[in-house]
């Protein structure tokens, strides 16, 4: 590999990881509202799980979404429950399923986050050029595309 290449793949981590540090500190709860100050991140990570979809979720479903154990959401969920942003509720016919819903609180919570979510994203899409704008989304699509392929965290 040559230097310039070296140069090159320095200064793309660098920029990749400055503005990684910069957005998830925006995204950070103190950033949200004052009124999710008894959430921590992975509560709202949580919620924002759940909020999506029409239906109630399962813990494996919350669990793989988050790209963690299954006992993480468990933990989780419970102090969810008990400060009244998530219902857990038992299927009636197979009582082994448990499915997971927001709760009025977490349906607020959950449209206050995207809400704020979209004021970021347009406020980064706002400092571009129409054209920048394009390959902004094509240059993101394709590493989106392309990650899981690239980098496999399947345990071999």
């Amino acid at each position: 590999m040559n230097s310039e290449t070296e140069n090159s793949l320095f200064i793309v981590d660098e920029l990749f990881r400055k503005l990684f540090n910069k957005y998830n500190k925006l995204e950070s709860k103190k950033f949200f509202s004052k009124t999710l100050d008894d959430l921590t991140v992975i509560e709202i990570n949580t919620i924002l799980v759940i909020g999506h979809g029409e239906e109630d979720k399962k813990m494996s479903e919350i669990a793989n979404t988050l790209g963690v154990t299954f006992g993480t959401p468990t933990v989780t969920v419970d102090r969810l429950i008990k400060k009244g942003y998530v219902i857990r509720r038992r299927d009636n016919e197979d009582r082994r399923q448990v499915f997971i819903s927001l709760s009025k609180t977490g349906k607020d919570v959950f449209e206050s986050i995207i809400m704020i979510r979209n004021i970021l994203a347009e406020k980064i899409y706002g400092i571009l050029s129409e054209d920048e704008r394009k390959v902004l989304i094509n240059i993101l699509s394709s590493l989106n595309s392309n990650f899981d392929e690239i980098f496999s965290f399947k345990n071999k």
